[in-house]
């Protein structure tokens, strides 16, 4: 193979030797340079590419010349995945007499501490590198030469991602070093913005590393139908020797699948969160090495790359609301060839949609983008306190650093001042002579085990809201299925099953729900994540002209099932169109949830309408609202300028505090603290606002019920 002569011949030899490589794989031969050169660099390859071993050996090289000490951070999602990468990465470092080292909330403070002190490499989480920054442990950080985001797309677009943007700039101020930035990641439908991500401040060159080899898929879409999915596990058993992984989006339905199985005689275990940490890692190990174990069901904790050896096919119970996902959990299998085999279920109206919108995806060859914040006024406020913690005060020289992180780029000097002024009063930050210094309330939060968690953990344990049937969990929901719904009842599917909303409790974040009526349509599909606008438009685009991708077989009953589907659920050819139903306008935009929940924000700040609810393909006006008063009102709302719409939802807002904490709820953050009432309102618009969906509303059209 050709190798660049810049790398250590003990490392060529360790590959070629103990792991038998003959060659590097193309994605290494094309990685490696731009590693050894000193690029910032976003790595786009599928699952089981080699992605962690382009990386990691030129970063060995540069190891093995630099003095001992923590030289390099990995950032992963989730703790397995730490303790996946760090064991993968510790029999690469030990042949070298270097060390990985990983550190997560599991550990404590005995079991972490001395190992950090000799690692080489830190594998570890955001919050838990921003609890270091407020221990005495701070400077483990100051000779850091390589920041690793391992799943990039895991952390991007959530409170998690701009609070890891945020920490790879208080690193390069604490260090003193322009840090090399890697990322990695299988999915991204918008890699140039993320790589403006990853480069924040850094003022090295930055390039893109992706992967042409992709892996031939076939897709077989089955209904419950024809075919019960346990039943079709058992069959695929007997007649192959494949290695099956089994996705399920609720806990419940993986134990009803596994039920199922075990009824038939076939032991399935099961991986989701609640199933212990020793128990997952047993099961994991158990698929690894014993073929005698060839099924597994698992919710996301099986998404990302966790090594659990070579899978032949993944099955599908229900089909995501995003193409990202639906590729990152079908990458998991094809590690021996690069054919990957995936079976699908579909049932319910949900399901269909999503598949829907999936094969228009893939048809056009595309992904959901990714769409971080750029004008994070809480997290600022946060990471303000933070650093004036661990540096003392804060100077101008490192404000001008940290301004450069992603998230705070279109923050104005005029906001910074109003923040500032409001950490002050509130005493997370003080004044003494001209310098601004830590305050007394920082003090608290770091002297305090819960409040300095809470501080470190930007996420909520309970983001999404536990759905209770009987006393029972039955899943998750996002509380968008609350907070955009009016004052009527609320009704959703989760699971292929319809639930109607008796009682919500926001301090325990749980939804007591009875069965729906089987006759009504939900006003809700979905799960715990949001429908973006790309994928709604797919399915808008599919249902008015279908296309089957290459590689996509659909079984009789699921053709016929789709054929009826699209037969009963048309959608307008226009952007926007309004239609009358009942006592309710309906205004089909087909723009995702958090669109149309801008929308319906807007609807209500220029009319004073009460009952406006909002889903991810309509906006719903109800209470005998008039057809051609709302077009006319719809028209003057895209013909208002960006300020005129932002000081209407603003004053709006301010004005209702309640409807303010729901749409901030949506974030899924818990900073509103650091940042004053009017400053969050803008944050909350600024996340929110769709100016190409208020464009489109100038060509809105009312559809009679005479059109067809």
């Amino acid at each position: 193979m050709v190798i660049d002569p810049r790398l250590n011949q003990k490392l060529i030899d360790l590959f070629s030797y103990r792991y038998r490589w003959q060659s590097f794989r193309e994605i290494q031969s094309k990685t490696i340079p731009s590693v050894l050169d000193g690029k910032n660099l976003l790595l786009i390859a599928g699952t089981a590419s080699g992605k962690t071993e382009a990386v990691m050996i030129p970063v060995i090289n540069r190891l093995l010349e630099l003095p001992a000490g923590l030289k390099c951070i990995y950032f992963a999602p989730l703790k397995s995945l730490i303790n996946d990468v760090s064991s993968r990465l510790e029999l690469m470092l030990r042949p070298f007499g270097l060390v990985a080292a990983k550190w997560h909330g599991d550990l404590t403070r005995s079991e972490k501490l001395p190992i950090a002190r000799e690692a080489s490499i830190l594998v570890t989480t955001p919050e838990s590198v921003e609890g270091i920054f407020l221990s005495e442990n701070s400077d483990l950080l100051s000779s850091l030469e390589f920041i690793i985001v391992d799943e990039v797309h895991a952390f991007i677009d959530s409170p998690r991602g701009a609070q890891l943007a945020s920490l790879m700039e208080r690193i390069k101020i604490l260090s003193g070093l322009d840090q090399q930035r890697i990322a990695m990641s299988a999915t991204v439908g918008n890699p140039e913005l993320l790589l403006e991500w990853l480069r924040g401040s850094s003022r090295r060159d930055s390039v893109i590393v992706t992967d042409e080899n992709r892996r031939e898929k076939t897709i077989e879409v089955l209904t419950e139908g024809e075919v019960v999915p346990s039943e079709y596990l058992s069959k695929l058993l007997e007649e192959t020797d494949d290695k099956i992984l089994v996705f399920s989006y609720s806990r419940a339905r993986a134990e009803e699948f596994a039920a199922r199985a075990r009824a038939l005689g076939i032991e399935v275990p099961v991986h989701h969160s609640s199933v212990s940490k020793t128990l997952r890692v047993e099961i994991e190990e158990e698929f690894k090495q014993d073929n005698k174990l060839r099924a597994i069901v698992a919710t996301s904790t099986l998404e990302m790359g966790i090594d659990i050896g070579d899978i032949d096919r993944v099955i599908f119970l229900e089909i995501p609301p995003s193409t990202a996902s639906f590729l990152q959990r079908a990458g998991r299998a094809g590690r021996k060839g690069n054919k990957s085999s995936i079976s699908v279920f579909v049932e319910d109206p949900q399901s269909l949609y999503n598949l829907l919108g999936i094969l228009g995806m893939l048809s056009e060859g595309s992904v959901e983008p990714l769409l971080p914040s750029d004008h994070h006024l809480p997290l600022l406020g946060h990471q303000l306190i933070g650093l004036a913690r661990t540096r003392g005060f804060l100077s101008a020289v490192d404000l001008a650093i940290l301004k450069e992180a992603f998230p705070f780029k279109k923050v104005e000097t005029e906001e910074f001042e109003i923040l500032v002024n409001h950490l002050v009063k509130e005493a997370f930050l003080a004044r003494r002579d001209l310098s601004i210094i830590s305050g007394a309330a920082t003090a608290e939060i770091v002297g305090s085990g819960k409040e300095k968690m809470d501080f470190v953990v930007l996420f909520p344990g309970g983001f999404e809201y536990s759905v209770q049937l009987n006393g029972h969990e039955i899943g998750k929901i996002h509380p968008a299925v609350l907070s955009s719904s009016s004052d009527d009842e609320v009704s959703f599917l989760l699971g292929g099953r319809s639930y109607l909303v008796k009682e919500v409790n926001s301090g325990r974040k749980t939804v007591n729900v009875i069965p729906g009526s089987s006759g009504k349509t939900p006003s809700w599909f979905g799960g715990a994540s949001l429908m973006t606008k790309k994928f709604a438009r797919s399915i808008r685009s599919s249902l008015n002209d279908l296309k089957i991708p290459d590689g996509v077989f659909l079984s009789s009953d699921a053709s016929h099932m789709i054929l009826d589907f699209l037969n009963n659920h048309q959608a307008s050819s226009a952007l926007i169109s309004l239609s009358k139903l009942k006592k309710s306008i309906v205004i089909e935009t087909f723009a995702g949830d958090m669109s149309n929940i801008f929308l319906s924000l807007c609807i209500k700040a220029v009319s004073g309408l009460k009952a406006v609810s909002a889903n991810w393909h309509s906006v719903v006006v109800r209470n005998g609202a008039d057809t051609d008063e709302l077009h006319e009102m719809l028209s003057l709302i895209s013909n208002m300028e960006r300020g005129e719409i932002s000081g209407l939802l603003s004053t709006y807002l301010l004005g209702t505090p309640k409807e303010l904490r729901k749409q901030y709820d949506l974030f899924g953050e818990k900073l509103d603290k650091f940042v004053p009432e009017e400053l969050l309102v803008k944050y909350v618009i600024h996340r929110l606002y769709d100016s190409s969906l208020l464009e489109e509303l100038s060509e809105a059209i009312i559809v009679y019920p005479s059109d067809t």
